[in-house]
């Protein structure tokens, strides 16, 4: 692994923190609201995007690398 890479991984990682950081402040607001409907469709929405990552992540290291740098450059 490269120098480039291993900053691609670690922003991945801060970007990663971030969203997640999001989508339990989503969560928290639809329940504050009491807006059920709308907590599970969301977390049926984080697990399909988990479920996506996931089929990357278990292939080869070219590309996950990929993914990751077009993640970080599309942000």
């Amino acid at each position: 692994m490269t120098k480039n890479d291993e900053k691609y991984l670690i922003e991945y990682i801060n970007l990663k923190r971030h969203e997640y950081l999001n989508d339990l402040q989503v969560l928290l607001g639809y329940a504050q609201l009491g807006k059920m409907d709308k907590i599970f469709e969301y977390i049926q929405k984080v697990i399909d995007k988990c479920n996506d990552e996931r089929t990357v992540f278990n292939s080869d290291m070219d590309s996950i690398m990929k993914y990751i740098k077009n993640k970080i450059e599309d942000k």
